[in-house]
């Protein structure tokens, strides 16, 4: 068997990881919905969770691993720049991405709790407390997360590494995600879609 570069591995990790990641994503958007106003949300997105059947097994699957390559080919690319030339801020951004990845992976995990918990006394209710924890920890993890983001791609901007529309672009769009997390936090009505 012929070995790998590093590079070539590290890029198709990338690859590969957004892709797992966006199939459970853009399935759950258009095969779920959206809640009805004056609805407890976590109810709504609780039971979307528990109708889903094995697909709401396999989302977390997919998710969980596609994260893990993200985290290796991002920690790939910064180890290869490195070695080009040190950057603060891309290291800075390597490891804000890596922990609210680690984050969002215990996110998708809590999707086992609410699927094997349905079947016991008050079970909606044990439903909507775990998506609470979910939600609370997407909007924790995802500040620490799309920080990285930014941070890793305005290095990479800055050393005009790949195409410097789309890095650009991928930097505000990951600073004005940092936004709507805050805002959210300080702001969500679980009573509002």
């Amino acid at each position: 068997m012929n070995s790998m570069s590093l590079s070539k591995l590290g890029g198709m990790c990338l690859c590969l990881g957004a892709a797992l990641l966006t199939i459970p994503f853009l399935l759950q958007i258009t095969l779920g919905g959206t809640p009805e106003e004056g609805s407890l949300i976590w109810r709504y997105f609780s039971e979307e969770l528990t109708n889903g059947g094995t697909l709401s097994l396999l989302y977390p699957i997919l998710s969980i691993l596609g994260i893990a390559l993200l985290i290796f080919g991002t920690h790939t690319l910064n180890s290869i720049l490195q070695k080009e030339k040190e950057d603060g801020l891309l290291s800075l951004g390597t490891m804000l991405i890596i922990l609210g990845s680690i984050g969002y992976m215990f996110v998708w995990s809590l999707d086992y709790h609410i699927l094997w918990g349905q079947h016991i006394e008050n079970a909606w209710e044990i439903a909507a407390l775990g998506m609470t924890m979910e939600i609370g920890m997407v909007m924790l993890f995802g500040v620490v997360n799309w920080s990285g983001v930014q941070c890793f791609a305005s290095a990479l901007a800055s050393r005009g590494y790949g195409n410097s529309t789309l890095v650009k672009v991928t930097s505000v769009f990951a600073g004005l995600h940092v936004v709507n997390h805050l805002y959210t936090i300080f702001n969500l009505d679980p009573m509002s879609s």
